[in-house]
């Protein structure tokens, strides 16, 4: 008896602790267990299993595990999909617009290569030489420009003809200063000499040319020793080369009121049948100031101006001059009516 209750006491202590406060009975709950059992349709051995409710937890945590992973590699998988149908979309349009930039610098090689040729023709025309050489490669042949294979390295074609193309501008610089002193010397020439139309804002028209003409008042042959370009009253005269006015007067039976001019190189020019007169004697004057305005004073039949150049006591015909500058319009009016009278 004595040993029944020492054996009774030493199991209601070890029991005690387990069935003691909320995490006993988790562990009691936990701890229940189930059996399986598997039953073929045929006569063989049924079988069967035993398992806790912490085995099946376990067992459901693994398998909740297993399908988040699945779906989550199942949509990064998609993403990753449309990114690279994504990036295969844009691969197609950098590839077009690869396309482009070629052709655009085909076109720019070809352009080069006119300008190139232009340059040189007017080097030749100027009596220049040429700073240094450097034709484009390839000449009209641009096949190689839009090869893709690559040489020294990582260097394109496309990437080496441009290289080229910029060596050639740049070698074209100093030619074009070159030119550009040129043209500004003969500037400088031309704005001393005589060359520009004497109206300004307007071409008029050529009423009596330089040379054997019939006078008009008196019907006798005559020297004109100008030209007469028309318009009508208060049009704008303008000098036709820098200067200084030697003279202002009127004379009322011959030019009216008039202003001769003064220029480098024993040039002197001359503006007759003003109806006003807007320099005086001893002023400084630039090539296109306004000096009066056209009118019919003097001996004239109509608003006109009579226009004369001499080099030095010898008069000259001013269309040889004028046509040194004219406008193209102007130029042509001038040719028209040169012929008309001649």
């Amino acid at each position: 008896m004595p040993e029944k209750q020492y054996g009774m006491n030493r199991r209601i202590k070890r029991t005690a602790p387990r069935s003691s406060g909320p995490f006993g009975a988790i562990w009691r709950f936990g701890r229940q267990r189930f059996t399986v059992m598997l039953v073929p349709h045929t006569e063989k051995r049924t079988l069967h299993f035993q398992v806790s409710l912490f085995t099946l937890f376990f067992l459901g945590i693994v398998f909740f595990g297993l399908m988040t992973g699945f779906f989550w590699f199942s949509l990064d998988f998609s993403g990753k999909e449309m990114q690279l149908a994504s990036r295969s979309r844009d691969l197609a349009e950098t590839e077009a617009s690869l396309d482009v930039i070629r052709s655009e610098v085909g076109g720019l090689v070809t352009s080069a290569g006119a300008f190139h040729d232009s340059l040189r023709s007017t080097m030749d025309i100027l009596g220049l030489e040429e700073a240094e050489t450097d034709p484009l490669a390839g000449g009209g042949d641009l096949a190689s420009l839009f090869s893709v294979e690559q040489s020294d390295g990582n260097t394109l074609a496309e990437v080496a003809d441009i290289q080229t193309l910029r060596k050639s501008m740049d070698a074209s610089v100093a030619s074009l200063q070159d030119i550009g002193v040129v043209l500004s010397s003969q500037k400088d020439l031309l704005s001393d000499i005589p060359t520009i139309w004497p109206l300004q804002e307007v071409k008029g028209w050529v009423t009596q040319v330089f040379g054997p003409a019939i006078h008009p008042f008196g019907k006798y042959w005559y020297l004109h020793r100008g030209v007469d370009l028309a318009f009508g009253y208060g049009v704008k005269l303008v000098a036709t080369a820098n200067g200084k006015v030697i003279r202002k007067e009127y004379d009322k039976n011959g030019f009216g009121y008039f202003v001769d001019i003064q220029h480098k190189y024993g040039f002197k020019t001359r503006y007759a049948h003003m109806q006003r007169q807007l320099v005086e004697v001893g002023q400084e004057v630039s090539q296109g100031d306004v000096i009066g305005l056209m009118g019919n004073s003097g001996m004239s039949t109509g608003p006109h101006v009579h226009y004369e150049v001499m080099i030095g006591t010898q008069l000259v015909d001013p269309i040889k001059f004028l046509n040194m500058s004219s406008t193209e319009g102007a130029l042509q009016n001038l040719t028209t009516s040169v012929q008309r009278y001649q």
